[in-house]
């Protein structure tokens, strides 16, 4: 209990064991995965699936809570799970280094609750919504660019994503980049929606907050 007291505040012993005991599939531990694979870990979630295919580089260090001088040209997904471990060597972590594509093994799929949208691309956004909606698990999506971000809880069948970028070529980290702080904040917005969630407490379900943080606009932007 030591570990997690600071979060008693908002939760009691008996929703810490939902938290620790809810399955969490997560797709990219880059800017966004990275602060969510933290935060999911100190918030007390213990079994974890993480997927990337990218290594380290020099464009990361601005952002991607991982990413040091002495991570660089190494496995995404095994920093994270080795960084991961040093915050509780209890946890059950599997680490994915590939792709998230049609080629996916959808074993993985089979003893997991929960999903989070850690990707930076249309094309991986619009699978992970299909993946869920097949196999029946709610997404938490989420997008930066510069200083704007969107977040939201989308349910099987929703299709959500699909009508946000039916318009859209590419997403708004390609065109706005990813500052320093944008990560931090809608990562860690997307678990504190999870964790609302996964308690039955009133949730971004099948909503879209968009996060302006130049102007200070946060506003639901689309509900199904």
């Amino acid at each position: 209990m030591g570990q997690y007291s600071r979060n008693m505040g908002i939760m009691t012993e008996e929703e810490l064991l939902i938290v620790e005991n809810t399955r969490v599939l997560l797709v990219g531990v880059g800017g966004l995965g990275g602060f969510i694979a933290s935060s999911l870990v100190r918030l007390g979630v213990k079994k974890l699936t993480i997927i990337d295919f990218d290594d380290f580089e020099e464009s990361n260090l601005n952002r991607q809570i991982f990413s040091t001088t002495l991570t660089l040209n190494k496995s995404k997904v095994d920093i994270t799970k080795k960084k991961l471990l040093d915050i509780n060597p209890n946890i059950e972590i599997i680490a994915i280094h590939g792709k998230y594509d049609r080629s996916v093994n959808d074993t993985i799929y089979h003893d997991i609750d929960v999903v989070f949208d850690g990707v930076d691309n249309i094309e991986s956004k619009l699978l992970l919504e299909e993946h869920c909606t097949l196999y029946n698990k709610p997404l938490i999506h989420g997008a930066i660019g510069g200083w704007y971000g969107q977040m939201g809880i989308i349910m099987p069948n929703s299709n959500i994503l699909k009508d946000i970028y039916s318009t859209r070529s590419k997403g708004i980290e390609e065109e706005l980049k990813s500052p320093t702080f944008a990560p931090g904040i809608v990562g860690n917005m997307m678990v504190s929606e999870f964790l609302k969630f996964i308690l039955k407490k009133d949730a971004l379900v099948n909503e879209i907050l968009f996060i302006d943080v130049l102007d200070h606009d946060y506003r639901i932007i689309y509900k199904k």
